[in-house]
């Protein structure tokens, strides 16, 4: 990221997270540079934190780049001493807009605590709605359910590798059936889906857990959220499976409005159609007034899982 001892790196992370602990405090020492950390992230002052305190650079994950990107805009945006950001995820729909609105180059990576950065696309090596490359210290497949590597543009499970020894963790403490679970064939896997393309650029897909299984299909909640982010009314949304009368799984949405919209649940269900597969468009819409978070900023989803169809869910099935 080229910073220096003249950078004020910002983040609202937790010291326990990798994000918080290695990109900006660790980093910060390397670099001689001065760290901000806030206990909790507001879309409403991030911007204004970041000029008062002259931030030239902060960390993102979970839906913060979203949540941001929907504040209304101002004459000032782009008055911002910050000139880049490091994380993941940015939607590709927002990600040049972004960057254009508040004057910042992105760097999106893709990594986990167990193995830190993996993938990166710096501004220098970019194709936009990819985590970039595999960085120069792993070496990264995607394999199907035998660990068998499948072909460019081919869903599946994405594992890594280091190309030096003590370049990740050594295993899960107190859990060595764990471990070797997840070091099976001589790779790591991430339990994340993914697809690599022909020049070797990842996409990330979903968390295996997070798949929705419907009538035979998997769905990414990724993809589903990723249109449905872009409706002018959502703020924020988390798409997940609950169970289904005719087994497996439907698609649930719970969605958050943008500040001063209302959700017609009906109105989203129908800009879906032709943006997402057929079956793939949410079954269910609940709109509520907050996601459960993590202090991570990522979305709780087994919460929501648990609390399953409420009695405010709108239901596509019903409505016909």
């Amino acid at each position: 990221m080229g910073y220096t001892s003249d950078d004020r790196l910002y983040s609202v992370f937790p010291l326990y997270h990798a994000n918080a602990r290695y990109c900006s405090v660790m980093t910060g020492f390397d670099a001689g540079a001065r760290v901000l950390m806030h206990r909790k992230f507001t879309a409403s002052g991030f911007w204004d934190i970041c000029r008062r305190e002259g931030i030239t650079a902060f960390n993102y994950q979970g839906a913060m780049m979203s949540i941001l990107a929907k504040q209304p805009a101002r004459d000032d945006d782009r008055d911002n001493p910050v000139r880049v950001a490091f994380g993941a995820p940015c939607p590709k729909e927002i990600f040049t807009e972004f960057e254009q609105r508040f004057g910042v180059r992105l760097t999106e990576i893709y990594g986990s605590t167990e193995v830190s950065l993996v993938c990166e696309m710096p501004p220098e090596r970019r194709r936009i709605g990819t985590a970039g490359q595999e960085s120069p210290i792993y070496t990264v497949a995607v394999v199907d359910e035998l660990d068998r590597p499948v072909p460019p543009g081919t869903p599946g499970e994405i594992v890594v590798r280091p190309k030096k020894p003590g370049w990740m963790f050594d295993g899960y403490e107190g859990d060595p059936a764990a471990t070797v679970k997840a070091w099976r064939n001589l790779w790591f896997h991430t339990g994340d889906r993914g697809v690599l393309d022909e020049d070797g650029f990842l996409t990330f897909l979903d968390r295996a857990k997070d798949t929705v299984r419907r009538r035979g299909e998997n769905i990414s909640t990724w993809e589903v959220e990723r249109v449905i982010a872009e409706h002018p009314d959502v703020g924020q949304v988390a798409a997940y499976g609950v169970a289904s009368e005719l087994s497996e799984e439907e698609v649930m949405v719970a969605v958050v409005p943008a500040p001063g919209a209302e959700i017609d649940p009906a109105a989203l269900v129908e800009f879906c159609r032709g943006r997402l597969t057929a079956f793939a468009v949410p079954r269910y819409v609940r709109v509520v007034e907050a996601l459960p978070l993590t202090p991570s900023q990522r979305v709780e989803k087994y919460k929501l899982r648990a609390e399953g169809v409420t009695p405010d869910t709108w239901d596509r099935e019903a409505a016909r």
